[in-house]
């Protein structure tokens, strides 16, 4: 699988009436690769920042689920209440307090994996819990709510002034490079277990949970 090009993503909220949607984009991790500054000099007045996104691992993650048994002459709509599973906080280097100058080192995150990311303090909790389905068939059925999570190491240069109107980079963390969490948009939908759904998906993660049931 490869990393898909960037485009902006649909955030699915409570209400949809499907059986189930096949939707979803296996995505892998982007090779660790760091792309330093394109020179080893700056101007501080203009340019004081070069964040490095190193490696960027995509992950989904399932965040509110629940299960239910559909029988024969039970079909049609279907309300259900999620139950929170986990959840995903943006974090640098550990923690989610951050600094929100931090905030461009996650926008970076994108040009990696291909898709928008959460870039400021945030988390995937979420009160809005019920959803209703209309279900065509009898089935055990599983609804879903998660997000693709991203984990990877990053780095940061800062132009040292040397002069009037010039500069060097140098890394701010000069032992090594940082961490960081950060997710993409929310997923939701209703998966089936004998259904397949596309490999590294928020909906394939879905179906395997319902297959645990």
């Amino acid at each position: 699988m490869t990393t898909s090009p960037r485009r902006r993503r649909t955030v699915f909220t409570s209400g949809f009436a499907a059986l189930f949607a096949v939707a979803g984009l296996g995505l892998t991790a982007a090779p660790a690769q760091a792309d330093a500054p394109p020179r080893a000099t700056c101007n501080p007045e203009i340019e004081q920042v070069w964040d490095d996104i190193v490696t960027a691992t995509v992950t989904p993650v399932v965040t509110e689920f629940t299960s239910f048994n559909v029988v024969p002459g039970t079909t049609g709509q279907q309300q259900q209440r999620l139950t929170q599973v986990a959840m995903i906080t943006t974090k640098i280097n550990n923690s989610a307090d951050f600094n929100l100058s931090y905030s461009s080192a996650l926008g970076q995150v994108g040009l990696k994996t291909g898709f928008q990311v959460e870039t400021s303090r945030a988390n995937t909790r979420t009160t809005d819990t019920s959803r209703t389905v209309n279900i065509n068939a009898p089935g055990n059925y599983g609804i879903f709510r998660g997000f693709l999570r991203v984990d990877g190491e990053w780095t940061r240069y800062l132009c040292a002034r040397s002069g009037q109107g010039t500069g060097y980079w140098i890394k701010a963390n000069p032992n090594g490079t940082g961490y960081y969490t950060t997710y993409g948009a929310a997923s939701e939908g209703v998966v089936l277990c004998s259904y397949p759904e596309p490999a590294g998906t928020v909906r394939e993660a879905a179906r395997l949970e319902l297959c645990k049931h």
